[in-house]
Formats: structure tokens, sequence, C-alpha cells
């Protein structure tokens, strides 16, 4: 017994010394490192593990830092930062949407990257498009940079029943429609044939929204330039008179109808068409439709005659995974932080998101916009990209302080007018003022 306890005390003695030991600067290769936390908001499972794996080849790279990788839920994005910046509890890099870098600008959360390192940035826009580089920038500053983009609005067309309907382009391949006049023919055409022409997402989920926004900026439209809210132009108004005459050829019920359900009747072949965003092929995987499910898509084609205030945009995009440095971050720390985020502007890094391992994203670094991957998930985009057309009059999301409020005015207007509840042009007069009101006193 005596043996017992003399071997137990000494086991004691020996986890107090070690202990002690570390205390005085012995720790582990792990105690020496500098850990960066990551708070990544968002982004389909396939996009994560990837990104995971990635930071596995920084972390041996980089054998000082260490990567404590957290996701988030991409709905609490804004309320989370927010409220970790009042409590002092950031993490050191923080992977959020590009409409809300104005926001967190504004309110002096994140830093402008460019004071930090006006080199370095410069080295990483060089391998950028210019339009996409500018989602991460407000007022002038660039405060994040990111892999990829989201672009609103596409059009999902079936290439199968095009084909079949003659609806090809000069070669015999099928080609999306060219206007608002021929997509309200072709989705007719299909609607006589017993099944939707078009499918539409008219509830009141967000990007149903966003949607409708991208095709109003097509049209000439803005939510909001130089401070005054337009949002009841005729960019809008006409978007939604467009909307109202696709009603007949559209699914039943899609005023409870979301982006993803339309992609789900598009993808078991219940519609001929749909209204999407560039996301459409990470839709495909997550809803289980084949890879080889015959489908393009292609930026929504605008009214033959755009008739909004200005000029028209190819469509409106964000980052929905841009890297951005709080202000807290300093010293080591923010040495550690640049690091890490140079390392994702690297070509290595970025290699899946040309559509190699991560479908559904709209790349923005030039490797891979020119890579064959891109040219597989994207035919008609790189097609676009190949003639230089591709991001002719692109422009970032609307994103401001107040964006949050402003977006559920116009998802109401939205729902009112496909509900046949007030015209296109009473419901966006309506909600001007009262977007003017939260943006000047945002502001």
């Amino acid at each position: 017994m005596r043996k017992l306890l003399f071997f137990l005390m000494m086991m004691l003695i020996t986890f107090s010394l070690a202990a002690k030991g570390d205390q005085e600067g012995q720790p582990d290769a792990k105690g020496d490192a500098e850990v960066l936390r990551v708070w990544k908001f968002g982004g389909p499972q396939h996009e994560r593990e990837y990104m995971i794996d990635k930071i596995k080849v920084f972390e041996e790279r980089n054998p000082d830092i260490v990567i404590d990788w957290v996701y988030q839920n991409y709905a609490e994005r804004r309320t989370k930062v927010i409220t970790a910046d009042k409590a002092g509890n950031l993490p050191e890099i923080i992977l959020s949407d590009g409409q809300s870098i104005p926001e967190f600008a504004a309110l002096g959360i994140i830093k402008d990257l460019e004071e930090i390192d006006p080199n370095k940035t410069a080295e990483w826009e060089a391998k950028f498009v210019p339009e996409a580089w500018d989602t991460g920038k407000y007022e002038g500053s660039l405060f994040g940079v990111s892999t990829y983009v989201d672009t609103a609005s596409m059009i999902a067309y079936n290439t199968e029943m095009f084909k079949e309907e003659g609806i090809v382009d000069n070669d015999g391949n099928p080609r999306p429609p060219q206007d608002w006049d021929e997509v309200i023919e072709i989705a007719e055409l299909f609607s006589k044939k017993g099944i939707a022409g078009i499918a539409l997402p008219g509830s009141n989920a967000p990007n149903d929204t966003l949607i409708m926004e991208g095709i109003a900026y097509r049209n000439g439209g803005r939510l909001i330039d130089n401070g005054t809210v337009s949002v009841n132009g005729p960019g809008f108004v006409d978007t939604m008179e467009f909307y109202k005459e696709l009603v007949p050829y559209a699914q039943n019920g899609f005023t409870d109808t979301n982006f993803r359900q339309a992609m789900e009747l598009f993808f078991q072949n219940q519609s001929a068409m749909a209204f999407t965003m560039s996301y459409a092929p990470i839709l495909r995987q997550s809803l289980g439709a084949p890879a080889d499910f015959p489908y393009n898509i292609a930026p929504f084609p605008g009214k033959k005659t755009p008739s909004g205030n200005f000029d028209p945009s190819s469509f409106i995009m964000t980052p929905t995974a841009c890297f951005m440095i709080p202000v807290s971050v300093e010293g080591e720390k923010l040495d550690a932080a640049m690091r890490f985020v140079d390392f994702w502007m690297t070509a290595e890094a970025q290699e899946g998101w040309s559509g190699s391992v991560i479908e559904g994203r709209v790349p923005i670094m030039k490797s891979n916009l020119e890579s064959a991957d891109f040219a597989r998930i994207y035919p008609d985009l790189a097609e676009a990209y190949k003639n230089g057309t591709l991001f002719d009059g692109a422009l970032p999301m609307p994103g401001f302080k107040g964006l949050a409020e402003s977006e559920q005015l116009l998802i109401e207007a939205y729902q009112k007018v496909l509900l046949g509840v007030e015209e296109p042009e009473e419901a966006f007069d309506a909600i001007q003022p009262k977007i003017q009101t939260i943006y000047d006193e945002a502001q």
C-alpha cells in the first residue's frame, strides 16, 4: 500500500513540474504558435471541406500559425459580427458577404487592407477581374478580398427541351432567350405542353427579391444612386410588369416557391426555364440532380430596349466569403492574418473555384476564368468572358448601412405585386420614401 501511495505522489510531482515548465516558457509546438480565429459564414459542405483541406496546407507551411476555424450561420452574419464587436470578442478573420462591407466599414469594425500593405494588395489585384475585385471596396477603400462572386440574375434553361423545339443558334446548339419578349414566348410555348414555362421564385425569401433586383439593374434600374433611392423608377417598375406577364406560364403556387424550390422543379423536368443566380450548379448538387442533367445557365436577358434611367448592368454580384480583418487585430496577430489572406490570394489556393472542386461559384481570378473547368460548368459565361463581355457593366450588389431594413420593404412590395394586391408603380412609389428615410437616418 505504501509503495502505491509513493508511486502516486511521484506521479503528481512529475505532472506539477511539467505544468510549471510550460508556464516558464517550455510549451509544446502548438503553444508557441499564433492562433488565428476564423469565422466562416455560410457556404455548401463541399466548399467548406475544400477550404479546411487548404487550411491544413497553410498550417504545414506556417508551423507558427494555428487556424481555429468556426463555421457560422449565414443568416446571422451581421448580427453576430456587430454584437461581437461591441463585446470585444471578434475573431482575427471574418469570412462574410460583400454586401455587409459598407455597414461593417461604416461602423469601424474592419480594416482597410490597402493601408496595411499597399504593395501586397496591388500584387493581389493584378490577378483579378477589376469589376469583381471592386466588390470588396467601400468608398474607394479595400476592406475585403474574395475568391469568387455570386451573380444575379441568371436564367436556367433545359438544353434538351430547347433543342427539341428548335431554339438553337446557327450551329444547332441550344441557346438562351435573347430578350424579355422571347422569354415570354418560350414560357408560353412550354406551358401549352403541360409543364411550367418558367419556374418563378415568388416567395418572401430575400434571394427571390434579389433575383428580381438583378433583372431590374439590367433594365437600367437602381435601388439607390448617389444617396437617392430610385427604386420607383421604370427600371424596377417595368421589371415587375414583366414578372406579371409571366405569371400565367409559371408553376402553381409560385408565391410559396423560393429560389431553391424553383430550381428543384427545374431539375425535375417540371419547367423548361427558371429564374436563378449563378449558384445553380450548387443547387444541382445539393438537390441530387444528375451531373449530366441537360441544362445551361446564362445572364438573364434584358428588355429589348431598356427603360430604366441608368446604364444597364449585365448583372449585380457579391462575394459571400470575403476575407476581412477586424480593426481590433494588431501586432503579430495582424502579421499572421495578412499571411493567411495572402495564401488565399494564390492560384494554388483558389484552383478549386474554377469548377474543378466547387461548382456553382463564378471565380474572379483570371486564371480560373480561363480554365477548362469554368468552361465546362458555365459554357455560356465562359464564352462571354472569352469575348470580353461577361463583366460589362457588372456592379456590386447594393450595400449600405440600413440595407436589411430596406430589403424587407422591397420584399413586401415584390410580394404585393405578385399577389395582385398592388400595381408595380403603386407598390414601389409607396416604399421609395420609406427606404430613403432609412438610408438618410443610417448615414
